[in-house]
């Protein structure tokens, strides 16, 4: 018999976790529902293989309910910030469909590519005395100034 507290899964969940979220609830929202934290859910999702499709599902139905959103006010318009709301939601509750890609390149020289340099562990040695020579004014690392 395995150790530790009984699970409080039970095989409703995977069936309401999808009406639930087809109102356009989280997941997190559906935990709050049910009692659980959203690490609960998680949880779940890795113990029972139907519940993990039942969420899965969920998700689906969930994005589709902010695209409605989206198609309404698209076609009608919407007061007091509904599209920026709608955009929200589907970036976050959709992120496969809906993320923003920033994408960036650097370049080097007149578009070339960045030249760079390998060094030894004494190149890299002279490299960093240079730097604080040239930082606090020193001169010379040998005798009398070795103290400084």
């Amino acid at each position: 018999m395995p150790a530790g507290r009984p699970t409080d899964y039970l095989e409703e969940f995977a069936e309401r976790v999808e009406t639930f979220c087809a109102d356009g609830y989280s997941l997190t929202a559906f935990a709050g529902e049910i009692g659980v934290c959203r690490a609960t859910i998680n949880n779940w999702c890795g113990e029972f293989p139907e519940f993990l499709e039942a969420v899965n599902r969920a998700k689906a139905a969930r994005a589709r309910w902010w695209e409605e959103r989206a198609r309404e006010i698209a076609q009608k318009g919407g007061p007091g910030g509904q599209a920026t709301m709608v955009i929200f939601g589907l970036k976050n509750h959709a992120p496969d469909d809906f993320k923003e890609v920033t994408r960036q390149e650097h370049t080097g020289k007149d578009g070339g590519p960045i030249a760079t340099q390998i060094l030894t562990p004494e190149q890299k040695a002279e490299q960093a005395v240079r730097l604080i020579d040239e930082t606090f004014g020193l001169v010379s690392h040998g005798g009398a100034d070795a103290d400084r």
